[in-house]
């Protein structure tokens, strides 16, 4: 009798839930283990590649096994006779990566009980050791299952995408057996592979949740946030009058997530008595051909002598955590920085400056020093204002640990955030994941009380 075996790194309900719902519904026997007790990913592969094997041999001469991994997830389901008609193995080659390209994709493969994959298989442990003994750097599953037929990235068959990996864009409005929501390796300088740092194993979570959605009760994926418009003014200051000040600025081209985070700080705001304005396009007194992003420092110029404190968040921000206050984090300072998940000593997109002259100063020289530059028309231009930022900041002896704060207390990625996280930050996202994301959290937020 065909099986499906689910070898999860870590166990996880939401995707046994996955792949439990889809062999129900088509009768199959499904058997699942983990490897949490595993931690190198040579021993975790020569693991799972075993357990491949051991199961296969147990089945009758040309049955098939269906092998999902803990990052795959069925998205419309397609029986396997259909898929293995006139083949004896199915796998695929994973997106280019760098100058890389060919790579197998093995969160999902069938294999047929026979004698050349049974030798396949066993020839895949023993890579497995050579890793494990130092004798090759990585384990090279392409060079096995390339000539045994691993079919072309994004192969179709019939009308249904075998495997697709959700870095693909616009993967959910496509018809896919199995979406590997997992990381995929990245180029690492020189010409090798490392893993992805920043794969948010939180989103995945997110990713997870919505094609279960899909599957188990016909719900659209990725669908938009229905946050409705606060106001079309090109200014609108919420709850004046406040200490402490909250200033973002965003454009129509970004309003799929700004209203979320507009709608979600205003709630932050009037529970805790703060201000908040929000501008929607940028001032024309500063002059056409500059993006949003370059303004920041012009616009906490404007408001800075108007509260104790003027906070700088970015559109794409909000408050988790809305029973704390931020005015502990301002206490004993008078500048709030928050460090980048990266290499930038802080980034710019949360930035608060207490009313004091010496920031005056601060804000003209960083706004001086944005005005030398040619091209502010992207985000990214000229390599972006944060870098300018952080240059005049350094310059002023101001980055250091008592101006910059850790990114669990603030400006924290969504990788990191947790119940306690008060700000978070959801950067390096593209839509629709962005928007989607920031709901969930923001539907979250609401919960805590």
């Amino acid at each position: 009798m065909p099986l499906c075996l689910s070898f999860f790194q870590r166990k996880d309900d939401a995707v046994l839930r996955n792949h439990a719902h889809y062999c129900r519904s088509f009768g199959y026997d499904h058997q699942w283990t983990d490897a949490d007790h595993i931690l190198h990913p040579a021993l975790r592969d020569g693991a799972r590649y075993s357990e491949i094997l051991r199961r296969l041999r147990k089945l009758v001469d040309g049955d098939w096994l269906l092998y999902l991994d803990g990052d795959s997830v069925v998205f419309h389901p397609v029986a396997i006779e259909t898929l293995m008609e006139g083949r004896d193995l199915l796998v695929l080659e994973g997106p280019a990566v760098g100058e890389h390209s060919g790579l197998a994709m093995t969160n999902m493969m069938v294999l047929r009980n026979m004698p050349a994959n049974r030798a396949l298989l066993h020839q895949l442990i023993e890579d497995c050791g050579r890793v494990i003994a130092l004798v090759t750097d990585r384990l090279d599953e392409a060079a096995r299952l390339r000539p045994a037929g691993m079919l072309a990235c994004n192969a179709t068959i019939g009308d249904i995408y075998v495997n697709v990996s959700w870095r693909i864009s616009q993967w959910f409005h496509a018809r896919i057996f199995v979406v590997n929501l997992g990381p995929l390796p990245i180029a690492a300088p020189g010409s090798g592979l490392r893993e992805d740092m920043l794969h948010d194993f939180n989103l995945q979570r997110l990713l997870v949740d919505q094609v279960n959605d899909a599957l188990m009760h016909g719900r659209p994926v990725m669908q938009s946030a229905a946050y409705p418009e606060l106001s079309s003014d090109a200014l609108t200051t919420h709850n004046p009058g406040g200490h402490i000040a909250f200033l973002t600025l965003y454009t129509h081209h970004i309003n799929s997530y700004a209203r979320i985070s507009e709608h979600n700080v205003k709630r932050y705001c009037e529970r805790h008595g703060y201000t908040y304005h929000v501008y929607r396009a940028v001032p024309e007194e500063i002059g056409p051909s500059i993006n949003g992003s370059w303004v920041r420092t012009w616009l906490l110029q404007q408001h800075l002598a108007q509260h104790d404190w003027i906070i700088w968040i970015d559109a794409d921000t909000l408050f988790l955590n809305q029973t704390r206050r931020i005015d502990d984090l301002l206490q004993g300072r008078d500048l709030l920085l928050g460090k980048d998940v990266g290499a930038w000593s802080f980034n710019s997109g949360v930035m608060g400056f207490r009313n004091t002259a010496r920031n005056a100063e601060l804000l003209a020289s960083i706004w001086a020093r944005i005005g030398g530059v040619d091209d502010k028309s992207t985000v990214y231009a000229s390599q972006g204002d944060q870098y300018y930022t952080n240059e005049v900041l350094t310059a002023e002896g101001l980055v250091g640990p008592e101006n910059i704060l850790d990114n669990l207390s603030i400006n924290t990625p969504p990788h990191l955030a947790t119940e306690e996280t008060l700000l978070v930050h959801f950067i390096n996202l593209g839509e629709p994941y962005r928007s989607a994301y920031m709901a969930a959290l923001d539907a979250r937020a609401q919960r805590l009380r």
